[in-house]
């Protein structure tokens, strides 16, 4: 990797070294075509009116398939990558919150920021700064999101790219074609866009944002699970994301309840499902109390299943549905 010498007025952008892989393998994936992909992070003194922040890149998210891809331009498509947002961001504000109770407000402060979509990051062949048709989009998009910065760094092979290393540029020679990027950002009182200092943290150094949720990451196993539990006459009552083992990321929790019976079961997934496999609890049927979480409340009553009750239960040749029927098939016995 090529480092540039840097000027000490430049703005900052910190980047972990998961975000420069997934650019890398993101920009090698579409050699001949424009891609891109969503910067999601924090902006430290964003406060500072008319000042552009130093931002902290922590994760990048692709678009979904319907992204369209083609020499001279790039569509995100859908609002997939709005809904692994949402994902990420209600497991920041646990984080946010376990960090002010462990370590007080001003030891977590640094940190104790709201993430964000910074920007994104754009391939372009053979360029190494944004297009007049990127300032409009940039402009339109702070207008119209009531953003006040936006971060658009520029991606090209850095074969194709014939133009100097600036104080802004990154070169990437461990991966071949090398890759270039280009630091820039725009601010809504911004008259072009501002190079900005690229500075490669450790991957220590920053907060660490999870993998995406399995329902997300493979939408089509949700649509399995919750039409083989009602096909087996099984209601889903609720599916609620829960802090089950009080550490982020979120557990997605499942509340299934089989008509007949007293008591529901509860069915907490790890992020990870299903490789990693879910705790079941059972829980008695109570009426909710508006003035509470209804799962909460089931939760706080709940009991664990015994572990050899589920023990022959595997993610690779097991669904939901498999696991509810050994749970009932021991309670038939007892």
């Amino acid at each position: 990797m090529e480092v540039p010498e840097v000027l000490e007025t430049m703005i900052e952008v910190h980047i972990s070294p998961k975000v420069i892989e997934r650019i890398k393998r993101g920009a090698l994936l579409y050699p001949d075509q424009e891609t891109g992909e969503a910067l999601v992070g924090v902006m430290l003194d964003a406060e500072r009116k008319g000042q552009f922040p130093t931002m902290y890149v922590l994760e990048t998210i692709a678009p979904g398939n319907s992204a369209e891809r083609r020499w001279a331009m790039f569509s995100q498509g859908d609002d997939w990558q709005g809904a692994i947002f949402n994902w990420l961001n209600e497991n920041w504000e646990v984080y946010r919150d376990l960090r002010r109770r462990s370590y007080g407000k001003a030891a977590s402060a640094k940190w104790d920021l709201p993430l964000v979509h910074l920007g994104d990051w754009h391939k372009q062949p053979g360029m190494v700064a944004p297009s007049g048709a990127d300032y409009h989009t940039a402009k339109d998009f702070l207008k119209e999101n009531e953003r006040d910065f936006l971060l658009t760094p520029i991606v090209t092979l850095a074969e194709e790219a014939h133009a100097p290393i600036e104080s802004n540029t990154l070169v990437f020679e461990d991966v071949i074609p090398a890759v270039r990027i280009d630091f820039w950002g725009i601010g809504k009182k911004n008259r072009d866009f501002v190079p900005l200092k690229p500075v490669m943290s450790l991957g220590y150094g920053l907060p660490r944002l999870p993998d995406v949720v399995w329902w997300l990451d493979n939408s089509q196993r949700m649509d399995l699970e919750l039409a083989a539990l009602e096909k087996d006459g099984v209601q889903i009552m609720d599916i609620v994301q829960f802090n089950a083992d009080g550490m982020p990321p979120l557990e997605t929790c499942f509340v299934v309840y089989r008509p007949g019976a007293t008591q529901v079961i509860l069915i907490i997934t790890p992020h990870t499902y299903p490789k990693k496999s879910p705790m079941w609890r059972l829980a008695p049927l109570i009426r909710p109390d508006g003035e509470y979480d209804w799962f909460e409340q089931l939760y706080e009553v709940s009991e664990p299943v015994p572990d050899a009750v589920t023990k022959d239960w595997t993610g690779h040749s097991h669904a939901l549905i498999d696991g509810v029927r050994l749970i009932e098939l021991e309670d038939e016995k007892s």
